[in-house]
């Protein structure tokens, strides 16, 4: 799971968390969004509600990338 990355670390200390979230649906491109303050267990975009999964994707020397599946 990320755990959270900031676009300018420590100079804006009120700036919220942001995770890295890929949006994965079957063999389809992942969507990455950057979701501010907590990461909810559940996203809505675009008219579809994502679930959190155990999954993670490497993001290099970054926080693991945390992957959300379409809720059924």
């Amino acid at each position: 799971m990320s755990e959270f990355v900031k676009e300018v670390p420590d100079e804006n200390p009120n700036e919220p968390d942001a995770h890295g979230v890929d949006l994965v649906d079957g063999d389809e491109p992942a969507v990455r969004i950057l979701v501010r303050g907590e990461l909810p267990t559940r996203i809505e975009h675009e008219g579809r509600t994502w679930r959190a999964t155990d999954e993670t994707h490497d993001a290099g020397g970054a926080p693991a990338i945390r992957v959300f599946r379409p809720l059924v």
